[in-house]
């Protein structure tokens, strides 16, 4: 249903209050973020630059908003954090990075995560509910300290895990950009799976280890019933290639139930890691489905 047509819906029916994130905010959001250069491992002047801007960010929505920060041989790097609702209550983490692999904008990876995040915070701002959201922006994801002690999501999730924090679940925003609704613009890492998913690249994905838990059920069910986006699941053994390519699986090797929301980085984008991952190639309207997606599962869940 388009947004617009629900939001009306809501308010006949008495929610005035009923607000959204719009690809507008996205847009000015991610054309900011890339203008500040390349945010690269190696030029922690734009990281920084970056980071400060996401935290200013945070703070405009949150009153508990700091860094988390750790050094890498003299350089220093940063988490940044911003906390909802009672802090006593188990966390629901949402987060997703903000550098990118070498020289390039890495408009949907992953700005379009980062920009996700800051608008779910926007219209989360004022929850109440049941546990207190933890919204992190990732420092070193990618290549060369991805799969390393250093990525900023391993140092969260360890940070979370030594303090003793419950922590009911995680949920990974890692490039939510993309879309065609071309035929064969849809591949994956087993062929007989475009049998069950189609061959457009057309829909968000919700990616889950076999062994999910409570969170991950109830997010994946509170999400595809705000029917925002044309949404799939796929749940598969963490060996299978792809499965644990992002923040989550800082989570999942804590013992924390998390999931990622995507649509698919390579087996869909060619753009992947490479220059031409540009804003121009996004599909914003669908980004704001996506976010809008998370803050209804959130409130729902």
């Amino acid at each position: 249903m388009h947004t617009k047509i629900l939001a009306f819906i809501l308010m006949f029916n008495g929610f005035s209050s009923f607000s959204q994130a719009d690809s507008a905010q996205l847009y000015n959001l991610l054309d900011t973020i890339v203008g500040m250069g390349h945010r690269v491992y190696s030029d922690t002047a734009v990281l920084d630059r970056v980071g400060c801007f996401i935290e200013a960010e945070f703070k405009e929505r949150s009153p508990v908003t700091y860094k988390q920060t750790y050094q890498i041989g003299g350089f220093r790097y940063s988490n940044i954090i911003a906390l909802v609702g009672d802090t006593t209550k188990p966390r629901i983490v949402i987060g997703a990075h903000y550098d990118v692999c070498g020289e390039q904008d890495g408009a949907d990876d992953n700005g379009s995560g980062v920009v996700g995040i800051i608008l779910a915070l926007d219209q989360l701002k004022d929850y109440a509910g049941e546990y207190c959201l933890e919204f992190v922006a990732y420092t070193l994801e990618e290549p060369p300290l991805y799969n390393t002690e250093y990525m900023g999501s391993l140092q969260h999730a360890n940070w979370l895990k030594s303090r003793g924090t419950e922590v009911f679940g995680m949920v990974s925003l890692e490039m939510i950009g993309y879309y065609s609704d071309a035929k064969k613009s849809q591949s994956y890492p087993l062929g007989i799976l475009k049998m069950i998913y189609g061959g457009k690249g057309d829909y968000i994905t919700l990616v889950r280890k076999f062994e999910k838990g409570k969170f991950t059920r109830r997010f994946t069910k509170a999400f595809r019933k705000s029917k925002y986006i044309k949404t799939k699941k796929f749940t598969g053994p963490r060996k299978l290639t792809g499965i644990d390519f992002s923040d989550h699986r800082s989570y999942w090797s804590n013992g924390f139930d998390a999931l990622m929301i995507t649509d698919t980085s390579f087996y869909r984008n060619s753009n992947y890691h490479k220059k031409t991952d540009t804003m121009e190639t996004l599909d914003f309207n669908r980004m704001a489905d996506v976010v809008n997606a998370v803050i209804s599962a959130i409130e729902n869940i």
